[in-house]
């Protein structure tokens, strides 16, 4: 018997559709040449960075990367499984395919937020960081921040596809999941850990510590 339980916590919803808003405004900025809210909205999703970071070692079961199986072989055969149109419902979190994007979201993400505080268009505007960093890690930085957009927009297509897949053919209700943060799951099935509000209090402080001390910066 299926019944709902809760599964994504209040934090990780809000980071989610903070990342998508961020994701806009930066894509959106840099094309119409409004390259302060460009700078801003990479400040911002650089301190949503930090706080899942953070939450993804301290937070509630799902939120951790510790309760996702990243394996490679565990991937690859959830792909499989996927390809034959079959799903595990025993999947309450990420399933492996699902962590793995996650997990690689995140890192070309902070690797294309921290390129961009080094970066420089050598005519107007520069990174906060781009005057006081050596000349190897602002090579660095031109190399990967006007590449890794592209990218992005794949990972981000890949997931949407994804998502469409599980609504069409598991009938897996993800986008409202991750409003509610509650999923489907046979009747008996774990519930995810409470929030423990001095690690949330940690996460934010670090989070608004960090953009904070980059709001300091000229650019």
């Amino acid at each position: 018997m299926k019944t709902e339980t809760k599964v994504w916590d209040l934090p990780v919803r809000l980071v989610h559709w903070g990342l998508v808003i961020c994701l806009i405004a930066l894509f959106v900025s840099v094309n119409v040449g409004n390259m302060q809210v460009h700078f801003y909205a990479g400040y911002a999703l650089s301190a949503l960075l930090v706080f899942r970071l953070i939450w993804a070692l301290v937070g509630t079961t799902y939120a951790r990367f510790s309760s996702w199986n990243l394996s490679p072989k565990a991937v690859i055969r959830h792909l499989g499984e996927l390809a034959r149109g079959r799903a595990d419902a025993a999947e309450l979190g990420h399933n492996p395919a699902g962590a793995a994007m996650v997990v690689l979201l995140l890192v070309v993400l902070t690797i294309q937020v921290v390129s961009g505080l080094f970066y420089s268009d050598d005519v107007f505007w520069y990174g906060p960081f781009n005057l006081n960093a050596p000349d190897w890690v602002i090579d660095l930085a031109a190399w990967f921040h006007p590449r890794l957009p592209a990218l992005i927009l794949a990972l981000v297509a890949t997931h949407i596809l994804a998502v469409l897949y599980h609504r069409l053919r598991f009938k897996e209700p993800l986008v409202e999941a991750m409003v509610h943060g509650r999923k489907p799951a046979m009747t008996g099935a774990s519930e995810r850990s409470n929030i423990n509000r001095y690690w949330l209090l940690f996460s934010l402080i670090a989070a608004l510590l960090w953009l904070g001390w980059l709001f300091t910066w000229p650019i």
